[in-house]
């Protein structure tokens, strides 16, 4: 998917439009990192180091603003909602971030950050690591594993992250099979 992913239609609406559905009731402020181009008002944060992959991204947004805390969406996770969200950021309470896992694996791209991980992020990026997850272990992570996630919905469907064009069919399938209403029958 070469084309800037983020402007996918997805049922008529772009994939980014819909992510910024669900974070605008959960959030004071939005912007986006990266990309050439973004909806009307919300602010584009230049990526400081484009192409250095999702930690370095997740580092310039968050020097990008003084927060407490940052909730990080990736642009291509069209079926995630204003309620995960809103839980994601409700169980920051005592620890450093919270983060989604599914099958097993962190969902680092769905989660909340507060501003004390930044240099271990720092650290992560200096010494070469630039997974998402690679400053987990200098830090308190809060795992939200799949049967809490449930409540909200089948956890794969929620943070399905598009990649794929095989992918975009499996949300475009979702997407019709919800009801009038905006819910779906494995939604809440």
């Amino acid at each position: 998917m070469k084309i800037d992913k983020c402007w996918r239609q997805v049922d008529g609406i772009p994939m980014i439009a819909r992510v910024l559905q669900a974070v605008a009731p959960v959030v004071d402020q939005t912007f986006i990192v990266g990309g050439s181009q973004t909806p009307e008002g919300i602010q584009l944060v230049h990526d400081t180091d484009p192409g250095a992959g999702p930690l370095a991204a997740i580092a310039t947004g968050m020097r990008a603003t003084e927060a407490d805390l940052y909730l990080i969406v990736a642009c291509d996770i069209p079926l995630v909602t204003s309620e995960l969200l809103q839980y994601i950021v409700d169980s920051a309470a005592g620890v450093d971030a919270v983060v989604p896992m599914v099958a097993g694996f962190y969902e680092p791209l769905c989660a909340m950050y507060a501003r004390q991980c930044l240099p271990a992020i720092n650290q992560a990026l200096a010494s070469g690591r630039r997974r998402a997850d690679s400053f987990f272990p200098q830090v308190q992570v809060r795992r939200i594993m799949e049967a809490e996630l449930s409540q909200f919905g089948p956890p794969k469907d929620l943070l399905l992250n598009v990649n794929t064009p095989e992918e975009l069919a499996r949300v475009e399938q979702l997407i019709v099979t919800m009801k009038p209403d905006g819910s779906h029958s494995g939604f809440h």
